[in-house]
């Protein structure tokens, strides 16, 4: 039977997904109705025009590599709008809610991933980490992962709220981490994101926000 959970290295819905077996990942989560529809639009055109101008360059490892900038400038563009959205839906300022995907994201280190960094921000949340083998020479899916993480924190906040309905937006933004500046670059973005929103004036101010590691 066809798992549609199963490691794949590559895969698409809206957003395209490359996760080599072994890479250390850097994914952006978000509420559902986080970003108004036309913003969405808007993006996603952009991603599309993106892509097709990508498959018109030949050479592998250039194509690789404008791929690899335009993610990173496209993926600004994105959480900027995260950041100042207005569209109020922003069930993470709950410190009961954030408590709770917070300690979700804990309670998967050394399980599922090994933990490296996150932040959980008012209407999407940032989480590093690198999964770990689920049978030998075999790492549990990034898809998998956040399925199982989604559902639980979706059913766990929407009881904590007294809501019922779509929690998370189904799509993830994520990439994998090329090498060891990269990862350093990543995960300064991710715990400075409270202070580039406004939301703090010192990162170590933002209750949600963890490193494994000084930085």
């Amino acid at each position: 039977m066809n798992n549609k959970l199963s490691y794949k290295p590559h895969y698409r819905r809206r957003l395209p997904h490359i996760q080599p077996e072994g890479a250390t990942f850097f994914v952006t989560f978000r509420l559902a109705g986080s970003l108004p529809a036309e913003v969405v639009e808007r993006l996603m055109l952009e991603r599309e025009r993106i892509n097709r101008e990508l498959e018109k360059i030949m050479n592998k490892k250039e194509r690789a590599e404008k791929a690899y900038m335009e993610s990173r400038r496209f993926f600004g563009k994105w959480d900027n709008e995260l950041d100042k959205s207005t569209t109020g839906i922003e069930y993470l300022s709950d410190p009961r809610v954030a408590d709770m995907v917070a300690e979700s994201l804990h309670f998967r280190d050394g399980k599922v991933f090994d933990l490296i960094a996150f932040c959980i921000m008012p209407n999407h949340g940032h989480v590093v980490f690198t999964p770990l083998e689920e049978k030998k020479d075999r790492y549990y899916p990034l898809s998998k992962i956040m399925h199982s993480f989604k559902r639980h924190t979706a059913r766990e906040a929407n009881l904590i709220l007294g809501r019922s309905g779509i929690f998370w937006q189904h799509e993830n933004y994520d990439h994998f981490i090329r090498d060891d500046a990269d990862l350093e670059r990543v995960v300064k973005y991710v715990l400075h994101n409270p202070v580039k929103a406004g939301l703090v004036k010192e990162r170590t101010d933002w209750k949600w926000s963890y490193c494994k590691y000084d930085m």
